[in-house]
């Protein structure tokens, strides 16, 4: 029986369908009876799509100015 820890280790390798089927089979089992599970999965699916959505659009200079002196603060100094 697959835990919430043994899902989200196997998720890529499912996504992926890498899995054997009777691994594929007692994740979707685990899945049907797993809510928080089944709301990683698809927050774990959605997530190249997220992220390629957020490379589309350039950071504005003044945001990226502010960021960039933010970051040297917490360098450490030479």
């Amino acid at each position: 029986m697959f835990t919430c820890k043994d899902s989200i280790h196997s998720l890529l390798e499912y996504v992926d369908g890498e899995l054997s089927e009777a691994q594929a089979a007692e994740l979707r089992e685990h899945l049907r009876a797993c809510p928080p599970c089944v709301d990683f999965l698809q927050s774990y699916k959605a997530t190249p799509k997220l992220a390629r959505r957020a490379l589309v659009d350039e950071m504005p200079r003044e945001l990226a100015g502010k960021l960039k002196a933010f970051l040297r603060t917490k360098l450490p100094s030479k």
